[in-house]
């Protein structure tokens, strides 16, 4: 494996952790939003109590 091909793989490599980790960063940040409308449809089609 010449230097060429070491230097590449390692920059994919980093590349790749880096678009995962932004994407898991994105993610983490709707949680909340996404776990509050998850809970007004399961309130909504359960027929239960309403929040204030």
């Amino acid at each position: 494996m010449d230097w060429n091909t070491l230097t590449l793989v390692t920059l994919a490599v980093f590349g790749f952790a880096g678009l995962v980790v932004m994407l898991l960063i994105g993610f983490l940040r709707q949680l909340p939003e996404l776990v509050r409308a998850v809970r007004e449809v399961k309130d909504a089609l359960g027929g239960g109590i309403e929040r204030e």
